[in-house]
């Protein structure tokens, strides 16, 4: 009896060990998957019927769609006509086993006559079924998709740490810390002497003092450096042109946003500029779908809801700017008007001292835009 429960667990153990997956056999099966189709329509078919397990649930992280199509289960589904690419190439980034399963993940790239048509990042669970290799889960991400979802205005430069201090700028503009914006758009000129939008933060803080005649000046030095800049960068800096009217400076936001239509601060200005109430609220909308947490977007949102009449709807908005960007002084003055305006003058006047104290400890010393944060308090006494 021992004998026989010994050979019995022995038969067990072997079968578990034998049952794991080899990593280059994972792999050779992921790659000969996605390029079948390019040998012939007829292998393209035949491997969708073959490799996909029946319990299979795909999930799309590009829109969070989950399910299993009817083709799994009815291979007569399968169309032909999804295998037109000519060529297909797959990386494989990691493979790791897990006893009877394999995690996968990687990219594929389909082509046709040498041009890339589309690129998708994925990560699958690999296992067998009827003693052969299956998807048992399938997941991706369309990068055509997340690089529509990415148009901003980025800066064209490759000089380590200009990014960083780009993308600063950016913020310190959007949460009107003007003397920031300056302080960074001259560390970043310096920086890199080629890159136009390093001016940015400079025309930010020229505009908003209304210095027309420093303004011309600055688009004449920044000229020869539009050369190297892309369309997205080159139609931002001329929404800083002075002397446009209300239609002209939006018809330059417009071409800006056609280049890079998920920019919040291009979405944040265009929204500002518009005329009617409704269209300002529907293109902040726009931006918040994408960031539902931007300052800029929120703030905007905060007192476009004020002008609507929907004081609670702002307060929502002005609480996300608060909590999700706390050092920020304008988002307790944006509170207090908001305060003051449902009749808090109490909690209004606490949050104009609020935001005049946090700006006189920016790094680059007082904040002189929030002088009116103080003004706005001592008319509350």
């Amino acid at each position: 009896m021992k004998k026989t429960i010994y050979i019995l667990f022995t038969a067990i153990f072997l079968t578990a060990c034998n049952s794991g997956l080899d990593d280059s056999k994972v792999e050779e099966f992921v790659v000969d998957h996605f390029t079948s189709g390019n040998e012939s329509v007829e292998k393209g078919v035949m491997a969708m019927s073959n490799n996909i397990g029946d319990s299979v649930k795909l999930y799309n992280l590009s829109n969070g769609w989950i399910g299993r199509p009817e083709w799994v289960n009815d291979n007569s589904k399968i169309k032909s006509e999804w295998f037109y690419e000519d060529s297909t190439t797959v990386e494989v980034s990691d493979i790791e086993v897990f006893g009877n399963v394999a995690s996968v993940y990687g990219n594929v790239s389909w082509y046709m006559s040498g041009q890339k048509t589309s690129r998708v990042g994925f990560h699958s669970v690999i296992g067998k079924q009827m003693g052969k290799l299956v998807f048992k889960r399938h997941s991706w991400m369309n990068w055509n998709i997340n690089r529509a979802s990415n148009s901003f205005v980025w800066p064209s430069t490759e000089v380590e740490g200009a990014l960083s201090m780009y993308n600063n700028m950016r913020y310190a503009m959007a949460n009107l810390r003007n003397n920031d914006a300056l302080a960074y758009s001259d560390s970043l000129v310096e920086l890199d002497p080629k890159l136009a939008v390093a001016h940015m933060g400079k025309l930010h803080y020229l505009f908003l003092n209304g210095k027309a005649d420093e303004i011309l000046s600055l688009m004449n030095e920044i000229k020869p450096k539009l050369e190297g800049a892309s369309s997205a960068e080159k139609y931002y800096l001329e929404t800083y042109l002075p002397g446009l009217n209300r239609e002209e400076r939006l018809a330059k936001y417009e071409k800006a946003l056609l280049y890079a239509a998920n920019d919040p601060l291009l979405r944040g200005w265009y929204a500002y500029f518009l005329e009617d109430l409704d269209e300002r609220i529907e293109n902040a909308k726009i931006g918040l779908k994408r960031f539902p947490e931007n300052s800029l977007l929120n703030n905007m949102m905060g007192y476009l809801m004020k002008d609507k009449g929907d004081l609670e709807a702002a307060k929502n908005h002005i609480q996300i700017y608060m909590t999700a960007h706390p050092d920020e002084p304008n988002a307790y003055d944006s509170m207090g008007d908001i305060l003051l305006a449902s009749g808090d003058t109490s909690q209004a006047k606490e949050m104009f001292l609020k935001a005049y104290k946090i700006s006189r400890d920016l790094s680059s010393g007082p904040e002189d835009f929030f002088k009116t944060s103080k003004e706005k308090a001592d008319a509350l006494d």
